[in-house]
């Protein structure tokens, strides 16, 4: 196993045009991950469909492993900052249900490439338990109230791993509303009953 390294992001764009090239590797690198697969894709081919050489590429990005990251961090962030997945989180069984929406699917892929991927490369590990790290904060504090909330925080995010483990050798994935009638029963049961008081 190896040793924990501290994750290092890519240094920000120092120009407008910079920051253009970034998004624009970023978005192609997506696209070429979820259509192949991340361990079939090299920085050439990134290069190649961006019309870059493959040192261009290493001027925003230290490795594949770091594009990678980068890559679910942005699609993350710009899922998680739709008006339709905020309205989500306001509701337990809808939260639940975003488990299994077919809208976070190639994110989920990507998450089981970057798990294959993290036991070999630390770019790849480090940046992701960074990103695990700052979702498990998240998780722990809509859990709030909860009997071991770590533990619980630990089991929403196996789940949620695990529908992309199913998704990624192509079994079918439950619907939304059966799924969050459960976990939602599963998760309500680690809270401790209300009292009379409370009543």
């Amino acid at each position: 196993m190896t040793a924990k390294t501290t994750c290092v992001p890519p240094s920000p764009p120092s120009t407008p045009k910079a920051a253009a090239t970034r998004q624009r590797l970023i978005l192609i690198a997506g696209e070429l991950f979820i259509e192949r697969g991340y361990a079939s894709v090299s920085l050439a081919n990134i290069a190649e469909r961006a019309g870059l050489s493959k040192g261009a590429i290493y001027g925003h990005f230290r490795s594949k492993g770091q594009m990678l990251v980068e890559v679910i961090k942005w699609k993350l962030a710009k899922r998680e900052h739709d008006p339709d997945f905020q309205r989500a989180l306001a509701s337990p069984s809808d939260a639940t249900a975003i488990m299994v929406d077919p809208s976070m699917r190639e994110i989920r892929l990507l998450e089981v490439d970057a798990a294959a991927a993290a036991r070999h490369d630390r770019d790849v590990a480090s940046g992701m338990a960074g990103l695990y790290e700052e979702r498990d904060v998240a998780i722990r504090r809509a859990l709030e109230g909860a009997e071991r909330p770590e533990v619980l925080a630990f089991v929403v995010a196996a789940l949620s791993h695990g529908v992309g483990t199913k998704e990624a050798i192509g079994l079918p994935v439950p619907d939304p509303r059966p799924w969050s009638e459960i976990v939602s029963k599963m998760i309500a049961s680690a809270y401790p009953p209300a009292s009379s008081s409370d009543v």
